[in-house]
């Protein structure tokens, strides 16, 4: 029996590689994608997928999404997206998303949350639908399988893990380079909540420094409050007033990490009424004062 060895040797031999003209300039990495501090968890139920996402501190960190089963929809930054079963969907920090239309209660969607020093490789397929191949499956699967070993595993193994988590990422992006495709595509898919939430969105961007309420929402869609509030609660899974906070909160996010404007300026583009109104509402929803989040987030990004 011809040993791999062998088989290997006459492989390289077949290829002719021949010596360098330049030992010292050759193929170089271009836009890697590296991921690290890697954190993977399952969602199997709507509710707590909805639920857990208006819980959860908008942060720096990308958000990976890999939907196995039951089709639904995802609203990133007003843009609304379809995701079929066997597509991924990576989010970028800051964004504002939350989930709708949610076809069953039971789901199976992994996620793969992390952070990176170089963020820009990331932008080719940023929200984006991507089908995935069964090798990516497999390659996420796997992922997720170490992970939940992770007390368990050695250092080298831990290591791989993140390394195999960048491969994913990069395999991700060149595959989005060659193939990705719109949503909001499928005839098929129950569409009729995407204008109603599109137009609210609309309204937001176009009046949010007017602290426009859900009265006056519900008048220029004319629609009565009481059926505007319970439309938006079956297509979303959370209350109108619930996302209109953290729509403002995510926006101050935004601006108090991208902006220098002052905290006062921040604080009526965002729709509120005075800055005292303001740090209220940030303390209650993400437990810090908006002067006290903004030296973090920035210090955190001065690491990168």
């Amino acid at each position: 029996m011809q040993s791999p060895f062998t088989s290997a040797a006459h492989k390289l031999h077949a290829l002719g590689l021949q010596p360098p003209d330049d030992y010292f300039h050759g193929l170089k990495a271009r836009n890697l994608c590296h991921v690290d501090n890697i954190v993977l968890f399952h969602r199997t139920r709507k509710q707590e997928l909805q639920r857990r996402t208006f819980e959860s501190r908008p942060h720096h960190r990308f958000v990976l999404m890999l939907c196995f089963e039951t089709e639904g929809a995802i609203n990133v930054d007003g843009r609304i997206f379809h995701l079929r079963p066997g597509d991924a969907f990576l989010v970028k920090p800051y964004q504002f998303h939350f989930y709708m239309e949610v076809q069953d209660e039971r789901m199976n969607w992994l996620f793969l949350t992390f952070e990176t020093r170089n963020p820009k490789p990331f932008d080719v397929f940023a929200n984006t639908p991507i089908p995935l191949s069964r090798e990516l499956c497999d390659d996420a699967v796997e992922i997720a399988a170490r992970y939940a070993r992770r007390e368990t595993l050695d250092e080298a193994t831990l290591d791989m893990t993140t390394f195999a988590a960048s491969g994913l990422l990069n395999k991700l992006r060149a595959y989005s380079l060659n193939r990705s495709r719109e949503l909001i595509a499928s005839p098929s898919y129950p569409t009729t909540g995407y204008a109603l939430v599109d137009r609210i969105n609309g309204l937001l961007e176009r009046r949010l420094e007017e602290n426009i309420s859900i009265s006056q929402i519900a008048a220029a869609l004319s629609l009565s409050e009481s059926h505007l509030r319970k439309r938006f609660k079956v297509l979303t899974g959370i209350s109108l007033g619930s996302y209109l906070v953290h729509y403002k909160i995510n926006r101050a996010v935004k601006l108090l990490v991208h902006a220098d404007d002052s905290l006062t300026q921040i604080a009526l583009d965002c729709g509120y009424e005075s800055l005292a109104a303001f740090s209220r509402s940030f303390k209650k929803q993400l437990g810090t004062s908006p002067s006290a989040y903004r030296k973090s987030e920035k210090f955190e990004r001065s690491k990168k």
